[in-house]
């Protein structure tokens, strides 16, 4: 991963993580996205799922998932 992106959300639930992300995009911030879930055991929601952005739209997408609030 590159040393420009910044976690800038997490959590353990898939859909909150999507919503986040189709947010963003409509806001035109490119997002990457680290799922440390366990796939074998999913049910247990084991991990996190967090999502990064380059550090220039840090300030404008931790804005814009408060104002959301996310």
């Amino acid at each position: 991963m590159s040393q420009n992106w910044i976690k800038i959300y997490s959590t353990s639930q898939l859909h909150k993580a999507e919503i986040v992300r189709a947010v963003l995009k409509d806001h035109d911030i490119s997002t990457t996205e680290m799922n440390k879930m366990d796939s074998m055991h999913i049910h247990l929601t084991v991990g996190e799922i967090e999502i990064f952005v380059d550090q220039e739209n840090v300030i404008r997408a931790t804005h814009l998932i408060t104002k959301h609030d996310l």
